[in-house]
């Protein structure tokens, strides 16, 4: 017998099947004449199986549906990456690792970077830098970098002019986000080679094979960083990240000042 959840997810399915213009798709639909909107029997056609076990998908039927036939209909259907997500996780399979060009910010998110009067960036789930406001181009010039990645650079040697206190404040922090992120991610090759890169740096092998125990990577600590243009000593801020409601491929990082009189020109 289909669950709650299941149900809801097969009324959800036929929503967005219904309201799937057949005209977007890359191939003609089987059949379709003059409809503007997809049927089971098309899905079942374009999918290679048949009406009835299509039907049982959207019924919340549990039928071992394959990730294959999963992906078929997130493909056909256009669904987002939430709503792909939902799909695969709704039907008992692990959400296909995020391809790199759907971690792109929309326009409301990068509106809302630049309106930051602090330095604000966004970078994607291997910390690659997709984008960056015009504070951070100031004061933290590697951001704007042409393939700029927080990890490689915050485990770089040049990282420790600016990251004060590097190794009691910070190393312990990043360590646990890049390592947690690695070990739920291990089919992003990415990730893998931003861990290979960072472990590569001198020193760094070591430091990550003996700290097995480290800090949560959400610690909300204050960390001095040194901004020239700022104050002549360092400044501690909070690293705050944010992002979009149910979507984790892109993280929304703000630095914030402790003392609220700081300002960045």
């Amino acid at each position: 017998m289909p669950d709650a959840r299941r149900e809801d997810l097969g009324r959800m399915l036929r929503a967005w099947r219904t309201a799937r213009d057949p005209r977007l798709l890359p191939g003609p639909v089987p059949f379709r004449g003059h409809r503007s909107y997809l049927t089971q029997l098309d899905m079942a056609l374009l999918l290679g199986v048949s009406e009835r076990w299509y039907r049982a998908l959207e019924r919340g039927e549990d039928r071992g549906y394959a990730p294959e036939m999963i992906d078929g209909v997130a493909r056909i259907l256009g669904l987002s990456p939430a709503q792909t997500d939902a799909l695969h996780r709704g039907t008992g399979h692990r959400p296909p690792p995020r391809a790199a060009d759907e971690a792109r910010p929309d326009e409301a998110m990068l509106d809302l970077l630049h309106q930051q009067r602090r330095v604000s960036w966004i970078c994607d789930q291997a910390w690659d830098v997709v984008a960056a406001n015009a504070v951070a181009a100031r004061h933290c010039p590697w951001l704007v970098r042409p393939g700029a990645n927080v990890m490689t650079w915050a485990f770089s040697p040049e990282a420790r002019y600016q990251l004060r206190e590097w190794e009691t404040h910070w190393a312990g922090p990043l360590l646990a986000g890049l390592r947690l992120a690695w070990q739920r991610r291990p089919d992003d090759e990415r990730l893998d080679e931003v861990v290979r890169s960072v472990r590569r740096e001198p020193g760094i092998a070591a430091l990550w094979d003996a700290t097995a125990d480290v800090p949560e990577p959400g610690d909300a600590r204050a960390r001095p960083m040194y901004f020239p243009l700022v104050a002549p000593d360092p400044v501690d801020v909070h690293v705050r990240t944010y992002g979009r409601y149910d979507d984790t491929s892109l993280r929304w990082l703000v630095l914030t000042p402790v003392d609220t009189a700081v300002t960045f020109p």
